[in-house]
């Protein structure tokens, strides 16, 4: 059942212009601020490129996972999908998952990145294959918490500022803690320094179990929400 729904989302994510159109506009960001971190750093180095990158995710994958659920509750289909045997949990997994690959896609091309400061260069090849992890690990996470925002609305508008706002509110969780007591503690919930130490080329099991575990929270908060929607 998974299967069927992850490839009827991902051809009509595919068959609109939204991912190309989120494409375009994150690679061209990326490719202005990457080129200019290489300039100011006069180096062949690739570790600028993954937090902004990464920040630039927060943005992207809202926008690719709004409609995910609140477009079909806005047209009622949603109502129809659920009267059926379907259970919530499937359907949400199938949802998360054709997101999380069309974000991996439009991602994919920011390889080409590597292959240029080779040119000029000779970058270690271990922070980049752990930082594409990262980032990997990170749009998983920003499209759980995407599809919870889009199955607790009918407007996608809502749906993608309201997963924006609470990424980043996750990313900049360790700004201005400093001072504070519980500093480190809301540190730890921090997406930009979980993604540090995979641009560092380390790949530490507990930012691994981070992101996996906020994906897997976000899914199940939606899962519930579409369960509590299907008994209403």
């Amino acid at each position: 059942m998974t299967t069927a729904i992850v490839r009827k989302e991902l051809a009509a994510l595919w068959a609109s212009s939204l991912p190309y159109v989120v494409g375009a506009a994150f690679h061209a960001v990326l490719g202005v601020l990457v080129v200019d971190q290489l300039s100011s750093r006069a180096q062949a180095v690739l570790q600028p490129m993954f937090p902004i990158a990464g920040f630039l995710l927060l943005f992207a994958v809202p926008v690719l996972t709004m409609r995910t659920f609140a477009e079909e509750a806005r047209t009622g289909s949603l109502d129809v999908l659920l009267a059926a045997p379907v259970a919530p949990r499937p359907l949400v997994a199938g949802k998360w998952l054709a997101a999380w690959l069309t974000a991996l896609a439009v991602l994919a091309p920011a390889g080409l990145v590597v292959v240029l400061v080779e040119q000029w260069g000779t970058p270690d090849r271990g922070p980049a294959v752990a930082g594409f992890l990262g980032l990997a690990l990170l749009a998983a996470a920003v499209a759980g918490v995407g599809v919870l925002a889009s199955s607790l609305t009918s407007s996608q508008p809502v749906a993608a500022m309201t997963s924006v706002f609470a990424v980043l509110v996750l990313w900049f969780a360790d700004a201005g803690t400093s001072a504070l007591s519980a500093g480190r503690g809301l540190a730890s919930f921090s997406l930009s320094e979980r993604l540090r130490s995979f641009a560092d080329g380390a790949v530490d099991s507990a930012d691994v179990s981070f992101f996996v575990a906020l994906a897997f929270a976000a899914l199940v908060a939606a899962a519930l929400a579409v369960d509590l929607r299907r008994l209403r």
